[in-house]
Formats: structure tokens, C-alpha cells, sequence
């Protein structure tokens, strides 16, 4: 893994270095290898030393240039938009309820948001949100009053949080108190997968300065940046409700690539943090490019066992991420 993004800068003058990172790095075999340049997606659950932590990775040739595909892709409300994620947003500046409009908690949360307390909650958010929840909600109005009731909270709450982190960055992130007596500060989990990832800051200096800095730091020349909200809806999993920042760049220091890094700064189910790291590698005489995917999770602890509900969240993501790849190989 150490060798991906210095891979990714040579790639097009070296092809001969994407087999050798897919064999040794990534290891695939020759039957897998033969299915990418047919043109199907190839995915891959890494190993990762914390049990906690699923690392994803994917490609996939797709029949465009390189500069066309993050042209497409800097098209937010088209490019965030798929099969598995009904409704997304997002944040203008300064961030307002309109941008949040389309936001609604499901029905299967609210009707087990009345018993939520710090350390035993449905969904994840800090202590004191889940008091003010208990406190400002009234249980005894019908259903669908008390869903609105709480879509409206989170539509508030969602907004002021945003605003917060373009304010202070890390130092503003989620606390989620959902589970026992461990508060997790996602901004830790953050960091920590970013500490088992040395091969993106070692190489992209510039990504580890921005993140880190943010929003202090100047946004790199010619980048584009947003702040999202969006509900994905994966089989057998809960709909989960995420908010994410996303940058897409050239580095500096690697002027042969682009670059879309997305953070993860909230999400109400299963996940402490996320990373999402999406490159393209020319391929052939520039017509087309390889598009390359490595995304990481931390999870909270989920049973396995019986319930088995951290195999069913690999499984879930495993497949969202092979078919992001052919909804990405399809846009022109």
C-alpha cells in the first residue's frame, strides 16, 4: 500500500507498474486481472490490523480522458447522485435549512429514539443531544408528529454542525456517546485511519496539510470543495445518514493526477469515520483511464456471530462499491 499514489503518479508512462502494484500490493490473480481490461469492476477487501477497520479497494477502466472524468465528477449534483442514495444535499455558504429540506428521519429511528440515552442509543450522536432530544420531544403527539418533530431537530442540528466545522475543523467534530461508557471522538477515528494510511500523507503532503489545517489553510489551487449531507440505503443495513467532505484537486506535488478525497464529519449508524480516495491512471493513448478506489471505515463494535451484522456491512459495502465503479465506468 505504500507504493499507491507514487504508483498512481507514474502510471501512465509506466504501465508495467500497475500490474506489478495489483499483483503485489493488492493481490490479484491472473483471472481477476484478465476481468479489468474487459472492462469489470474488480473489488477487494483489504487486510487491516484493527478488527474495528474495513478497507475496501476497487478498479475499473472506464472510455474517457482523464481531465473529462473529474470534469464529470466536479459536477456535484449529478455525480453524488445514484440508485442507493435517495436524497442528498448540499451546504451552501453559509450553510441554511434549505439545504437540508429533503431531510427526514426514517420511521424505524424515530419509533426507538424514545428509549435513546448516553451509552445505549439507536443512533449515534453526543450526550447532550440525545437529552435535549428526550427533553424537547413530544412523545405523547402521533407518529408522524413526533417524526417530524425530530426530522425538523436534525435538520438544525445538521446545519449548526456544519457551520461549526467550517469555523473550527477538527476541533468541532462529532462526539458519539451511543455506546457504553466510551465517549469516540470521530475526529480521533479520523486520524487514526489517516495513521493507517502513511503512503497518502508521506506522498500528498498537501492533503495531510489541508485536512489538518482546515479551515485555516488556503484550498489548493484550482480545487473545488464541498460539504454534503446524504441518506445511503444499502441492503440489510439500516438508511444511513452521513455528512462528508469532499475535495477534488491536482497536488502539487504530483501534477500527473487528480484527486478526490472525502471525509466523512458525521454519520448516524455504524460508522466512527470514513475515508474515500478516488484517482484515475491513464490507460492506453490517453482515451481511457483506469479508475482507482480506496475506501476505509472504522465501525463501531458490531457483533459478529449469530447476528453477524459487521459480514453484512462488509458485504453491503463491498457491493455499493462495485457498482459506484460501474455508475462511474457509465458517465460520459
Amino acid at each position: 500500500m505504500l507504493t499507491l499514489l507514487l504508483f498512481l503518479q507514474a502510471a501512465p508512462q509506466r504501465p508495467a507498474q500497475l500490474t506489478q502494484f495489483l499483483e503485489q500490493s493488492i493481490r490479484l490473480d491472473a483471472t481477476q486481472l484478465e476481468a479489468i481490461e474487459r472492462g469489470e469492476p474488480v473489488v477487494k477487501v483489504l487486510e487491516t490490523r484493527d478488527r474495528r477497520d474495513v478497507a475496501l479497494f476497487g478498479i475499473i477502466t472506464a472510455p474517457r480522458t482523464r481531465e473529462g472524468y473529474f470534469r464529470a465528477l466536479r459536477d456535484f449534483p449529478a455525480s453524488l447522485r445514484s440508485s442507493t442514495r435517495p436524497h442528498f444535499g448540499i451546504f451552501s455558504t453559509p450553510a441554511g435549512e434549505a439545504d437540508v429540506a429533503e431531510l427526514t428521519v426514517t420511521a424505524r429511528d424515530v419509533a426507538e429514539m424514545k428509549d435513546c440515552k448516553p451509552g445505549d442509543c439507536v443512533a449515534k450522536l453526543p450526550a447532550t443531544d440525545m437529552r435535549r432530544i428526550h427533553d424537547e420531544t413530544n412523545w405523547s403527539a402521533p407518529a408522524a408528529d413526533v417524526q417530524a418533530q425530530l426530522s425538523s431537530y436534525a435538520r438544525r442540528r445538521l446545519v449548526e454542525y456544519v457551520t461549526d466545522y467550517r469555523r473550527r475543523g477538527d476541533s468541532a467534530m462529532a462526539l458519539y456517546d451511543d455506546r457504553g461508557n466510551v465517549t469516540v471522538r470521530s475526529s480521533e477515528a479520523f486520524a487514526a485511519q489517516f495513521a493507517e494510511s502513511p503512503y497518502v500523507y508521506q506522498t500528498v503532503p498537501s492533503l495531510q496539510k489541508y485536512f489538518a489545517d482546515y479551515p485555516r489553510g488556503a484550498l489548493p489551487p484550482g480545487a473545488s470543495e464541498i460539504i454534503f449531507w446524504s441518506e445511503d440505503v444499502l441492503p440489510r443495513l439500516r438508511p444511513i445518514l452521513s455528512v462528508t467532505h469532499l475535495l477534488v484537486y491536482t497536488p502539487p506535488e504530483l501534477p500527473g493526477m487528480t484527486l478526490a478525497a472525502a471525509k466523512q464529519l458525521y454519520a448516524n449508524h455504524y460508522f466512527e469515520t470514513a475515508i474515500d480516495l478516488t484517482s484515475a491512471v491513464d490507460r492506453g493513448q490517453g482515451e481511457s483511464i483506469y479508475v482507482v478506489v480506496l475506501r476505509r471505515y472504522r465501525f463501531d463494535n458490531l457483533p459478529g456471530g449469530i447476528l453477524n451484522i459487521r459480514g453484512r456491512a462488509i458485504g453491503a459495502l463491498r457491493d455499493q462499491l462495485a457498482a459506484d465503479l460501474r455508475r462511474q465506468q457509465g458517465q460520459h
